[in-house]
């Protein structure tokens, strides 16, 4: 395929026009959702059987013989193809990571393609995990593959960061394959100096990283209200020179650095190249795949189209629709979904536009999706505590419910109350290590004394609020400069060390510490297993004993070095300080210390979590909270028709993470600041015969006779002839209606057409 091709592509999209009007796009009942629909003969068939094959893994391999005949026509027929380039449509909740995990067994067990010989790109470190796990578990008594085997296993950033620490071109870019990485905190900790030690004149500093993306894709200088270029550019070209003098990258530089590398040299053409979720790839991803490829690479990719949600990221649909149009490509499908009940999965599939045999269920009708008008969150939250208690005594566990929400910011409100009215919950999100005071800490320790150029680590360590000496700010940079102006010493780490002796004498404890970070790669060479890093440092004076968190700080420290000792000692390769920055660099990719297989998260009771959260989970009961439009689809100024594509795939997401019970909020009074009146108009999409319709708003509250309020209008309110008022179009009169949809007269905007159930009118 020529990926070169699909790059012009994605680069010549269309920009939304400044008179896009979403109302307009979307308020039909039958209005479009996503353009790349795969067409049906395009599709390759599954036989009728595949027992032949499996007979002939069974007489090899047992055990895979055995899972094998457990998957569905579908799913054998992707794991047993030998199609050179095949593009696996995984409709959601169709078992996709099992046929990618399959596919991957039985091309090493049956068609005997070393494990090293794979590239198995994913997008998150679980999915990664899960995939290395599962094909461990198949080896039974044989000797399990080495991590070395399993190097090209792994998201595309830790994958990219294996390539270019073998790639013989490295130096030429300045770098040593000892490099640090810098997770996006860190990045930006990085600019912020440089600015603030440079006196850089940057405007926008608060969307630095939004502004360096539009430069290095577009070019763009000029940002926002400003009329002239600032400092951009000279703080790009400085921070550039900073990181190769320091060996520091950002998950950035992973992905061009390695694009530039295998430019340069192929040193690594792997015989299959496996993509997880391939509709979430962006274009430098997609450059990858292919300089990792030539003419005789197999190429199996997995995803789905209508799960497409992360542009903010770069990704796009428009990938799949141009493999869908390569005919060198097979395009097979997985369309039986195993997880959602027939009713919501119906509902869920009227926000597709897709042939009838797109998305099939496997299960019962069970029951249908609610939409339930509240007051507002306040009333939301209080019913949700009475529902979660019922719920529960009648057998499901809290852990099977989550409540869902389009921004981070419509949490707090039922956080709180669930806390204080005792229902156990936990907002399920990424922590972030600076987010752990003693786990950051410790993280920068070991960073500062692993690669003592790292300037910013260093400086973390002695400016911490809570367990530093110093006080961070311009002050200090300047006054660091001035001392180190015209010295020369052999790392920053050793120019700090003097600054502190001369500077700071009665911070004596801290010098010390300075001292062993200097030494700590000889210790660790002299050591090698015999490794006991909270004594060595002296944490213990640190984390202040007389502390209120001292018990929780230690255990978490002590924790987190144990995670490094099962790491290196389960990797080691000959080099102890090696293995040691290896297993820092996987700590900066997966942003926490738990670097070892089996990682269980232990969920405290009903999950708070946004729908980008939700992607990939499954509980038994779903509630989606404040659908009000302006909510769901987001408002957004300047927004086109691909955000609002992307904002609908959004709510089919959230509807298939429902097992049996799915609910769907909106609200009279919504405290959102860009929510608007009535439920979100993409549910118009939704027949009301597939929806059950509860109004739980309290009607004597004196605030509803002054608030405009959309109600959920019952099929018989609408009659021929009734004048009607439409938030946009104005005054109307009903011209037909039916149970599906009502059909207004709005004058100079002609007729327009609403879903019966949902239609935004109130009568005059």
């Amino acid at each position: 395929m020529s990926l070169k091709h699909l790059h012009r592509k994605l680069r010549n999209t269309d920009l939304p026009s400044e008179e896009f009007d979403p109302i307009s796009a979307f308020e039909s009942f039958e209005s479009p959702v996503i353009s790349n629909i795969i067409p049906p003969d395009r599709y390759t068939e599954p036989k009728e059987d595949y027992s032949d094959i499996i007979t002939k893994v069974e007489a090899k391999k047992p055990q895979l013989a055995s899972a094998l005949k457990k998957l569905n026509l579908y799913q054998q027929q992707a794991v047993f193809s030998e199609d050179q380039k095949l593009l696996l449509s995984a409709m959601v909740g169709s078992g996709k990571t099992t046929v990618l995990t399959h596919k991957v067994l039985y091309l090493h067990f049956i068609k005997g393609i070393p494990l090293s010989q794979m590239a198995v790109l994913t997008f998150t470190n679980k999915a990664a995990r899960e995939i290395k796990e599962r094909i461990l578990s198949f080896y039974e008594n044989s000797t399990p593959p080495n991590s070395d085997e399993l190097r090209y296993f792994g998201t595309f950033h830790s994958v990219a960061r294996q390539l270019i620490k073998e790639h013989p071109k490295l130096q030429e870019l300045g770098f040593t394959p000892d490099f640090s990485i810098m997770d996006q905190e860190a990045k930006e900790d990085f600019l912020q100096r440089l600015i603030v030690s440079h006196e850089l004149d940057v405007k926008y500093r608060n969307k630095l990283d939004k502004r360096l993306k539009l430069y290095r894709n577009e070019k763009q200088i000029i940002y926002g209200n400003m009329k002239n270029p600032d400092d951009l550019v000279q703080l790009l070209n400085i921070s550039r020179k900073e990181k190769q003098a320091n060996n520091l990258m950002d998950f950035d530089d992973l992905i061009s650095v390695i694009n530039w590398q295998l430019k340069l040299k192929k040193t690594f053409i792997p015989e299959w190249i496996v993509v997880d979720e391939f509709q979430d790839c962006n274009q430098e991803q997609i450059e990858l795949i292919q300089n990792l490829s030539d003419d005789r690479s197999h190429f199996f990719a997995v995803g789905d189209p209508n799960q497409s949600i992360y542009a903010w990221r770069g990704s796009t649909n428009v990938i799949f629709q141009n493999y869908i149009e390569d005919q060198s490509f097979v395009i097979m499908r997985l369309p039986l979904n195993y997880r959602t009940s027939g009713q919501l999965l119906n509902a869920a599939s009227c926000l597709l536009q897709q042939d009838n045999d797109a998305l099939q269920a496997t299960r019962d009708q069970g029951k249908k999706l609610i939409i339930r008008n509240h007051f507002d969150d306040h009333q939301e939250a209080y019913y949700y505590v009475q529902k979660f208690k019922e719920v529960h005594q009648h057998g499901t566990p809290r852990t099977e419910i989550a409540v869902l929400f389009r921004t981070r910011q419509q949490i707090a409100i039922f956080e709180s109350i669930f806390q204080l009215e005792g229902i156990p919950c936990e907002v399920v999100s990424k922590t972030k290590l600076r987010e752990q005071a003693a786990l950051f800490w410790l993280q920068n320790i070991l960073l500062s004394g692993l690669h003592p150029n790292d300037m910013d680590s260093i400086l973390r360590v002695f400016t911490s609020t809570d367990f530093g000496c110093l006080k961070a700010g311009k002050r200090l940079l300047s006054t660091f400069s001035k001392f180190i102006e015209g010295k020369e010493f052999a790392s920053k780490l050793e120019a700090f060390s003097c600054f502190l002796s001369e500077k700071y004498k009665k911070h004596a404890e801290y010098i010390d510490l300075c001292q062993r970070l200097m030494g700590l790669a000889d210790y660790l060479r002299s050591r090698k297993r015999d490794v006991n890093l909270y004594q060595y440092l002296s944490l213990d004076f640190f984390l202040k004993p007389t502390s209120i968190n001292y018990k929780d700080d230690v255990a978490d420290i002590k924790n987190a070095l144990n995670e490094l000792d099962h790491y290196t000692l389960k990797n080691y390769f000959g080099d102890w300080l090696e293995i040691y920055r290896a297993a820092m660099s996987q700590v900066s990719l997966e942003g926490h210390f738990q670097i070892n297989s089996g990682i269980q998260t232990e969920t405290k009771g009903v999950s708070l979590l946004t729908i980008h959260a939700a992607k990939g989970l499954e509980f038994d009961h779903v509630y989606l909270s404040g659908a009000n439009s302006g909510i769901i689809p987001l408002e957004r100024k300047k927004a086109g028709y691909d955000h609002l594509k992307e904002e609908k795939r959004l709510l089919f997401v959230a509807l298939t993470r429902a097992k049996n019970h799915m609910e769907i909020s909106w609200h009279t009074k919504s405290s959102a600041w860009n929510a608007q009146d009535g439920p979100s108009y993409f549910l118009n999409s939704i027949p009301s015969a597939l929806l059950e319709k509860v109004d739980t708003a309290p009607t004597k509250d004196s605030e509803l006779e002054t608030t405009p309020k959309v109600e959920l209008n019952d099929d018989s309110k609408w009659k021929v002839g009734t004048k009607v008022k439409h938030p946009k179009y104005g005054t109307g009169e009903i011209k037909s209606c039916n149970e599906q949809d009502v059909v207004c007269d709005f004058g100079k905007f002609g007729e327009k057409s609403f879903a019966s159930a949902w239609a935004p009118l109130v009568k005059i």
